[in-house]
């Protein structure tokens, strides 16, 4: 399981979204110097960590994307099955950014201040790139088993 090359590249891709749980994926400033960011489970104030907005529907997503991801990496037996969830989370992560778009509208129009891009802002991409990657693995692998039944 673990010696094929989609195993790795969906491993990168559940250990870099759930880096998405403890670091900010938007900040928020203001003209007075207050900071903000927004986490999984909410946005919070930078200096006291308080909650002002909670984003659970975010969080449980994330977590969605987390465990289909542990799915398809387990699901190493089945390959078609594997890919069609590698591919489902692909399009999840993708979709990822709509969910932070809007709590990035209601962040902004609540704090009274405007977005600023941090650099894990594009974490969700570069997990669909290694799910992607995954995704082409298990397609070789399944072209590979096909070209071998032909010659049985």
């Amino acid at each position: 399981m673990f010696q094929r090359i989609q195993t790795i590249y969906l491993s990168i891709s559940l250990i870099v979204i759930a880096i998405l749980f403890f670091i900010p994926v938007i900040a928020f400033s203001d003209d007075a110097g207050g900071v903000w960011g927004l986490f999984a489970c909410g946005i919070k104030e930078s200096g006291s960590g308080k909650v002002v907005l909670g984003t659970i529907p975010l969080m449980g997503y994330l977590a969605l994307i987390e465990a289909l991801t542990l799915v398809s990496m387990f699901s190493f037996r089945k390959l078609d099955n594997q890919r069609r969830i590698t591919f489902l989370v692909i399009l999840l992560q993708v979709l990822a950014y709509g969910i932070i778009a809007v709590y990035t509208i209601k962040g902004k129009s609540i704090l009274a201040a405007h977005p600023v891009f941090v650099i894990a802002t594009i974490i969700p991409l570069v997990s669909a790139l290694f799910g992607w990657l995954a995704y082409r693995g298990i397609k070789k692998d399944i072209d590979l088993l096909k070209s071998l039944d032909r010659l049985r």
